[in-house]
């Protein structure tokens, strides 16, 4: 652990790897409905291309999880993004839909890389209040992105169309590879050379999943954000498809949302360092509660004001429940971190996929099934946080390296 010790400059670089991600998400997602067009498609063909790209960045983290591990930080992210930018070339050029749903799971895959090796470098080069602080201000970019990305996917979309959002990916990542080449130092202070050792990936793996204090920390950030990407996926069509809002100004919609989610993360770096990070969890859990029920009691009626109100309430405790919750998870796991962040990104973008596929059939053009989805996460996500945490955590576990 190398507290405080961070080169200037590496938090910010960091910050730009683990949102390429969430960039990857939304930049397209105002271009849903013209996608569908465009290939004449039913909505649920173009929606898959979100859960593909879910369920492709989700099962890459087992891999570059330990990856890092074994041959450092630097070389794997080097490695990702060249790949990430040379997929994201070929979707701005797919055919027809059953390209573009490969390649988005393609595209997923390569994602993956800056916000697996990029939480385990946080967690190699900060600890304490220090984490919790650089995980904030993480989670506060990505609170940014989702919402100047489809701001900018709105523009492109009404001005070029949708493929102009994957040339700018492929050239943002680009430019992000050369920073990356060109300034982000190795973090490992020795790398673990027995890291992709079959039995121990099992039982370092196995270790986690059978660690309460670990699942609990995990799928209190995950299925906060699959509730949020359950609204995600549906608001466009919502929006765009129902209410016959532009692209453009469904993206600047975003705004609302994403604004709860940095006031979220905000609060959480402020109060966590006074009130600790469990009761500022379960603080989160009101404002999940409160606007999932909320977006339902209004459902009766789609409008955006009953749409966008309730789920920048919820947005407000998705922003205070990660900072705390993803620290929390890592912290005991000194030795793996690489491997406990790609089980920690595995679970928040597999539930993801999970509440994607679920609402996808159920649209109806209105926001009441969307609700009720988010409802049942929401308080599956306050139950399993009390069962699996109540003991408090582990002690670290450096045998399990």
């Amino acid at each position: 652990m190398q507290d405080g010790s961070a080169p200037r400059g590496m938090l910010p670089l960091i910050t730009a790897l683990v949102a390429m991600g969430v960039a990857s998400m939304a930049l397209y997602v105002p271009s849903l409905p013209a996608i569908q067009a465009d290939f004449g498609v039913e909505p649920a063909d173009t929606q898959l291309t979100l859960t593909l790209f879910f369920l492709g960045f989700s099962t890459a983290q087992l891999l570059f999880g330990p990856l890092s591990d074994r041959f450092g930080r630097r070389p794997i992210i080097l490695i990702g993004l060249v790949l990430y930018s040379a997929i994201s070339l070929a979707c701005a050029f797919a055919p027809g839909i059953e390209a573009l749903q490969i390649g988005r799971f393609l595209q997923g895959f390569a994602a993956c890389v800056g916000p697996v090796v990029g939480r385990a470098v946080v967690r190699d080069k900060f600890d304490g209040p220090k984490a919790i602080t650089a995980f904030a201000v993480v989670g506060t970019a990505l609170a940014i992105v989702p919402a100047v990305a489809p701001m900018l996917g709105g523009f492109l979309q009404a001005h070029i169309g949708w493929r102009a959002n994957f040339v700018f990916l492929t050239l943002a990542s680009l430019i992000l590879l050369a920073t990356t080449y060109l300034k982000l130092t190795e973090s490992v202070p020795e790398k673990n050379l027995d890291a992709l050792k079959p039995r121990r990936l099992v039982r370092i793996y196995g270790g986690l999943l059978s660690s309460p204090f670990f699942m609990g920390q995990a799928l209190a950030s995950s299925l906060a954000f699959a509730g949020f990407f359950a609204y995600f996926t549906e608001a466009p069509f919502l929006f765009i498809g129902e209410m016959g809002l532009s692209p453009d100004m469904f993206g600047l919609l975003m705004i609302f949302t994403v604004a709860g989610y940095a006031s979220g993360s905000f609060l959480a770096g402020r109060l966590i360092p006074r009130l600790g990070t469990r009761p500022v969890i379960l603080l989160s859990f009101v404002f999940l509660i409160a606007g999932s029920g909320l977006l339902y009691l209004l459902s009766d009626s789609l409008t955006i004001a009953r749409v966008i109100g309730p789920m920048s309430v919820y947005t407000i405790g998705f922003g205070m429940v990660i900072p705390g919750s993803m620290a929390e998870a890592l912290r005991p796991f000194p030795r793996v971190a690489g491997s406990a962040s790609a089980i920690l990104g595995f679970f928040q973008f597999f539930c993801a996929a999970l509440t994607s596929l679920l609402v996808q059939p159920l649209y109806d053009g209105t926001a009441r099934t969307l609700a009720l989805v988010i409802i049942g996460v929401a308080l599956f996500t306050v139950v399993q946080f009390l069962v699996l945490t109540r003991n408090g955590p582990p002690e670290a576990r450096e045998s399990a390296a």
